[in-house]
């Protein structure tokens, strides 16, 4: 259970900084674009997306990583790099379709992805509320 947590903490952990990199980053970009240009909030949009698909692979690669050491097991038998990503994503969206779950120690795990995209997708939000608040009025 000590490595399931570690594993996790970390991949939180690295989430957490990616998505803090990449609102920096996104600001940055902005201050290029004049005034209240439609594109820029696109841009910005379009790139607070590409943050958040690399968090749900961080968070699957975390969950592989662990599979193969034996340490989680899932609900479906043998599951491919694909099923642990959409696993991983139904899980960060807190959508949770229930057709792939763990099983065993890992299981209160997936509450930490599922906290995480919380927080992250309503920074997001906020993140995108200020920055058209700021490029619009």
């Amino acid at each position: 259970m000590l490595y399931i947590a570690l594993v996790t903490t970390l991949a939180a952990v690295l989430a957490i900084g990616l998505h803090y990199a990449a609102l920096i980053l996104i600001t940055k970009l902005l201050d290029h674009f004049p005034g209240a240009h439609p594109a820029s909030i696109v841009l910005a949009l379009f790139l607070a997306v590409v943050a958040h698909l690399m968090e749900i692979l961080i968070f699957a690669v975390a969950w592989q990583i662990m599979y193969f050491m034996g340490l989680i097991t899932f609900s479906i038998e043998s599951p491919t790099f694909t099923d642990i990503v959409y696993f991983s994503g139904t899980t960060y969206t807190t959508v949770g379709f229930g057709d792939i779950v763990l099983t065993g120690h890992g299981r209160i795990m997936t509450v930490v992805e599922g906290v995480m995209g919380l927080v992250l997708i309503a920074w997001t939000a906020s993140f995108t509320y200020f920055a058209m608040n700021r490029k619009w009025f």
